[in-house]
């Protein structure tokens, strides 16, 4: 069969690219990361106006300096519209809290960022014991989502023992959603690095979730024809008229429309998401369309070579099938009985 080009025997190649952009995306990420006051505690005031010059943030820092305060980091950015101020710090007390309240709102009246304290739209405060816990809810459902996930993929292809082990392909379905997100995050990453009110926070987590959500539906696909092409040639594989990289190869070109149309309709969505999006459903937009393209190259040219490989390759040998017990016993008594006869009739003879 020909195809426009090979996937199973270029699979060095598409596997390099596939730790290139990881290794990439994991430098810039923690190069550049920044982590919400929701995971690290702090406060944050949203005030009435629009803008607020860049020289503010440098007015806040210097005064809660003279204050004696250590440890803390001051960003700027727009949330619903209207400015926002971000301070990052450990809040352990009530006073702390006051006092930072009266530091920042005396710094923004004396810079006539504000006319009076009315205009200050929110004030919020997240303590340190609450961003640890949403720290560790935020890693729990990564860690479990895959978990699952892969759990399900054990399950749900239990019938292709034969071809290729269930648990090899839960552990290839893992792998393929860590590409998934990771990518993105490297994204978010440069992002961060562009931006710097861009920050870690829980929408970004929210998106990596539903990367993977999606991202697994696209690798089912693939795998479910893989399963079809393997019991619809089962003969000709044993008899050697077809080796197995052409049915892992038939089966992405099979699917190859349906993955890349599903994918580039949700990646327009999301583009329009973007676009038309503001604040947080803005990131949510910019985290998943990279998803979406992550997703659709490491089904197709991660998860099917790498099941290839690991399942042995060429050299993989069917499993013989476990036959039934009462079949066995005919069987048994078949060879029994036949056995009988033939002395039977020997005994005759003589």
């Amino acid at each position: 069969m020909n195809y426009p080009f090979a996937i199973i025997k270029r699979w060095k190649l598409w596997l390099l690219i596939a730790g290139l952009l990881s290794a990439g995306s994991i430098a810039m990420f923690f190069w550049t990361v920044r982590y919400s006051i929701q995971f690290t505690g702090g406060m944050e005031f949203v005030v009435s106006t629009k803008d607020v010059q860049p020289s503010v943030q440098q007015d806040i820092e210097g005064a809660l300096s003279q204050a004696w305060y250590k440890d803390f980091s001051v960003w700027l950015w727009s949330k619903d519209g209207y400015a926002s101020i971000l301070i990052q710090t450990d809040v352990d007390s009530n006073e702390v809290v006051e006092q930072i309240a009266k530091t920042v709102t005396s710094t923004l009246l004396t810079k006539q960022v504000i006319p009076n304290v009315d205009a200050i739209l929110e004030q919020s405060v997240i303590g340190p014991s609450v961003g640890d816990y949403i720290t560790k809810s935020a890693q729990k459902a990564l860690i479990w989502g895959m978990v699952f996930m892969g759990a399900y993929i054990l399950f749900a292809f239990a019938g292709m023992r034969d071809f290729v082990s269930p648990g090899l392909l839960g552990l290839i379905t893992v792998l393929t959603m860590i590409f998934d997100i990771i990518v993105p995050s490297g994204a978010y990453g440069v992002l961060m690095g562009v931006n710097q009110a861009v920050q870690v926070d829980m929408i970004f987590i929210v998106g990596l979730l539903t990367i993977m959500g999606y991202s697994i539906n696209d690798t089912i696909i693939i795998l479910d024809r893989v399963r079809e092409n393997f019991f619809l040639h089962e003969g000709q594989l044993s008899k050697g008229k077809i080796s197995r990289a052409d049915i892992f190869e038939m089966s992405v070109w099979q699917t190859m429309r349906r993955s890349i149309g599903t994918s580039m309709t949700t990646f327009l969505v999301v583009i329009i998401m973007y676009v038309f999006g503001t604040g947080v459903l803005k990131m949510f937009a910019f985290t998943l369309a990279f998803g979406v393209l992550s997703w659709s190259y490491s089904s197709i040219f991660v998860a099917i070579p790498l099941t290839y490989l690991w399942s042995g390759g060429e050299k993989a040998k069917l499993r013989e099938k476990t036959k039934d017990p009462t079949e066995s016993h005919r069987e048994h008594m078949t060879h029994a009985q036949a056995s009988a006869h033939s002395t039977h009739s020997q005994k005759k003879r003589k």
